[in-house]
């Protein structure tokens, strides 16, 4: 019980103090080309302890005479935990020629020390056990606009993962899961960044193959979809409804399984949870406060992780339910930084972020 208040004493501190940050946020500017949104990371979890960073993006348009292709942005992430891992990224979104192309890449570089909980130990009590990912990953992604608002296109990523297993003795575990694929999207949201009507949905199919370098050969769908209602008419009130499905087939690494957590169901941040197969439902409601750059979200779910879609029916469902904060940051592009508390199953998480949920 102490320790629960403590970790409780530790979310109200760090709420507190970010509301604190927002406060200190520069008004803005709709004269200037670029304008910029940045949110310290100050959090805790169980298995990273205290973890300090900071997020920041800059937006504008690529060629100013474009009056519809919303804003393209380029961000920078980077994190230090009291474990030891850290990771450090850059993203990079391009909306161009009237929104008839889209550009999308990402750098990512990592040394995570995390756990996952192996059943079959203690006697099939099950226990976490720790391991630790040296990984790099760079993706780009380029789609067309095919017809009204159906985009199509390609993607490559490169993805090399080093893993020690620390319960066997720091054995060392290197895949290569490099792969190439194609990608769907429907997209008819009023705004790309808080979205108030319209429909955003994501088909996605991942080759692992030999010929791209993967050491394994798999297949991996992803398939969500989300939709947007604006409740009352008014741009403030709006419902959010999402199906996130991420499906992998055939020779699974340990290092290409899912894990419950992120955006998809909040509430989880230990890795428990994992399989080759992860469906999410969830459910979000966001209010921006008349006259006020302030708002808050609510959000439910939950999701289901296992090893193929047989076992769906015999695995317990993981709930997830919280609340965030928001801040207008960008008021001429509708862009809001945020953190969110979401509780699980023996579990939860606290997120930072620049933008809203749900816009992958």
């Amino acid at each position: 019980m102490i320790n629960q208040l403590k970790r409780f004493n530790i979310v109200i501190a760090l709420l507190i103090a970010t509301q604190f940050a927002f406060g200190q946020l520069k008004p803005d500017s709709t004269k200037k080309p670029v304008k910029f949104a940045a949110i310290p990371i100050i959090t805790y979890n169980r298995t990273q302890g205290i973890c300090i960073g900071a997020s920041t993006s800059a937006f504008y348009k690529v060629n100013k005479e474009d009056t519809v292709s919303p804003p393209s942005y380029t961000g920078l992430m980077g994190i230090y935990t009291a474990e030891k891992s850290w990771v450090a990224g850059i993203g990079q979104q391009f909306y161009l020629k009237e929104d008839k192309w889209r550009v999308r890449a990402y750098l990512i570089k990592g040394d995570v020390n995390y756990q996952f909980f192996n059943e079959d130990a203690n006697d099939n009590v099950g226990q976490f056990e720790d391991y630790a990912n040296d990984v790099v990953i760079a993706m780009m992604q380029i789609q067309r606009k095919i017809w009204k608002r159906l985009y199509g296109g390609l993607f490559g990523e490169y993805n090399n993962t080093k893993t020690y297993f620390t319960s066997k003795g720091d054995s060392l575990d290197e895949r290569n899961m490099s792969n190439i694929g194609y990608v769907f999207s429907q997209d008819s949201r009023d705004n790309v960044y808080f979205p108030t009507t319209g429909i955003f949905m994501n088909f996605r199919n991942q080759f692992h193959r030999d010929w791209t370098g993967s050491d394994n050969n798999f297949t991996r769908f992803q398939i969500n979809y989300n939709h947007f209602f604006d409740v009352l008419k008014d741009q403030r009130h709006i419902m959010i409804a999402r199906l996130n499905f991420d499906i992998a087939t055939g020779d699974i690494p340990f290092q290409g399984q899912g894990i419950v957590g992120r955006d998809d169901v909040r509430g989880y941040s230990q890795g428990k949870y994992r399989g080759n197969q992860v469906y999410a439902l969830q459910s979000e409601y966001r209010w921006m406060f008349s006259n006020s750059k302030f708002g808050m979200v609510g959000f439910l779910g939950v999701a289901s992780a296992v090893e193929s879609f047989s076992d769906i029916f015999n695995t317990s469902l993981l709930p997830g339910v919280g609340a965030g904060l928001r801040y207008r940051i960008i008021p001429s592009m509708k862009v809001n930084v945020g953190v969110d508390v979401g509780f699980g199953k023996d579990d939860y998480s606290l997120t930072f972020r620049i933008g809203e949920s749900f816009a992958r």
